[in-house]
């Protein structure tokens, strides 16, 4: 990074209230990080790329760390805002994992799929950098397809939640195909298969 932090302690995360002039460029930032990804999460890159400065993010933002947190969490909000709407308008559970990943699997969306791959790798080497991202990364998807297979399968917490958990990680594995062999044709075929597997009685 161009702008070297001090370690920080963990914190829970807390409402952003940004100026206006923040908010832009923490838009700006967004839909960059989107199209091309995180890279070497050099601040000046980004900065250079929406038409700011790195010291006006800092200025905004307090530090690169706590921007890259930003910008992230900002992409996680937009994420299950989508996914509640696409939950909403399903008829049923087959339906619902058939959507979202119509959603996730298209050309406009794969560059936040990119993302959250690129994400995993760093998170892991850098655990207590990325402590926030490692611990919503899975659970925030797990709440809502449990409460969806609950509702519309009338199984137990117990098992909506192992059901939940066996999409997530299925989902998330088919994209990772996507996203490195191109193959939408068979990805989508298994995919489709594996939403009537896991809602069957």
């Amino acid at each position: 990074m161009a702008t070297t932090a001090a370690p920080r302690k963990k914190r829970t995360e807390t409402p952003f209230t940004p100026s206006e002039s923040a908010v832009k460029s923490l838009d700006a930032a967004v839909r960059y990080v989107l199209d091309n990804g995180i890279g070497d999460m050099s601040l000046r890159r980004v900065a250079e790329a929406i038409g700011t400065s790195h010291r006006m993010l800092i200025y905004h933002f307090g530090s690169a760390d706590e921007f890259w947190e930003i910008v992230l969490r900002e992409i996680r909000h937009r994420e299950q805002l989508a996914r509640v709407r696409i939950q909403n308008d399903a008829d049923n559970p087959v339906i619902a994992i058939e959507a979202a990943w119509d959603r996730y699997a298209s050309d406009a969306y794969l560059p936040i799929i990119r993302l959250l791959f690129e994400l995993y790798a760093r998170a892991i080497r850098e655990p207590e950098r990325f402590h926030a991202f490692l611990g919503d990364v899975v659970d925030s998807w797990l709440a809502p397809v449990t409460a969806l297979f609950e509702a519309q399968l009338g199984l137990p917490p117990a098992e909506a939640r192992a059901r939940a958990r066996i999409q997530v990680a299925t989902m998330r594995g088919l994209l990772l195909d996507l996203v490195t062999t191109g193959d939408r044709k068979g990805t989508t075929a298994a995919l489709k298969r594996f939403a009537r597997m896991i809602t069957a009685p």
